[in-house]
């Protein structure tokens, strides 16, 4: 039986280098991104973006839509790039049948894992050896939640949240739990995300979710953007990181 256990990180401490540090087996590193407001920096990231990429910026309606996109898969092509040696643009992607992503490249397709998401004004990446899920989510606090709860909340953890001093925040933290859960498993599971725990503790997995111990920390990325990381508890470091190159 699997075990996941969930717990919060009161305080990050986001460490500002000069270059991507190496990491081992055991180590992850997590990079706030925050969404530029250079167009100068936007063409900087265009240049390394793949046709496809391109194509798809093009494709939001909202200009900040496709602003943090370019800004999210360029930043994460660099990352890679300091990791792995592979110049930006050559770096090529694939999916597995549930959306997840991972490099083509042969020679690090195995060695590195990855996992992005973007809202609001912030851009976190996340980098592993072993599989890994990232989710962050802008708080908004007039969200219409309640209407989720049923669909994707066990009854308990519903009741949690709508009992909490504030149950906004309440709510975007468990989502964050079970998105970064789910991507970090990638299999497909988010399509029923009652199975996926929220709540601070230790949880036995449900039926045949996963074959190893997970853990899952949730962090403030600043006082209106929350985010939950989900790795392998083979991991023994966790950093985190602004990225400014």
């Amino acid at each position: 039986m699997s075990l996941i256990t969930i717990n919060d990180i009161d305080l990050t401490s986001w460490n500002q280098v000069n270059a991507v540090p190496n990491f081992t087996q055991g180590d992850i590193q997590i990079w706030r991104v925050r969404v530029p407001q250079d167009d100068f920096i936007y063409t900087a990231y265009q240049q390394v973006l793949s046709k496809a990429e391109l194509d798809r910026a093009s494709r939001f309606v909202q200009p900040e839509d496709a602003q943090r996109y370019i800004a999210a898969h360029g930043a994460l092509r660099n990352l890679l790039f300091m990791h792995t040696g592979i110049p930006p643009r050559e770096l090529e992607f694939t999916k597995n049948e549930f959306g997840k992503p991972a490099l083509v490249n042969p020679d690090c397709a195995a060695s590195i894992h990855f996992n992005l998401s973007h809202s609001g004004r912030y851009i976190v990446i996340a980098l592993s050896k072993q599989p890994i899920g990232v989710d962050v989510e802008l708080v908004e606090n007039d969200f219409t939640f309640r209407g989720l709860l049923p669909h994707y909340f066990s009854p308990t953890e519903a009741h949690y949240i709508t009992t909490s001093p504030s149950p906004v925040n309440a709510f975007f933290r468990a989502w964050t739990c079970k998105e970064a859960l789910g991507k970090g498993l990638g299999s497909g599971i988010s399509e029923n995300m009652q199975q996926l725990p929220c709540l601070n503790g230790t949880h036995q997995s449900t039926g045949s979710i996963m074959v190893n111990d997970w853990k899952v920390q949730t962090i403030w990325v600043d006082d209106g953007h929350i985010a939950s990381v989900a790795y392998s508890s083979n991991s023994v470091s966790v950093n985190f990181y602004d990225y400014a190159f």
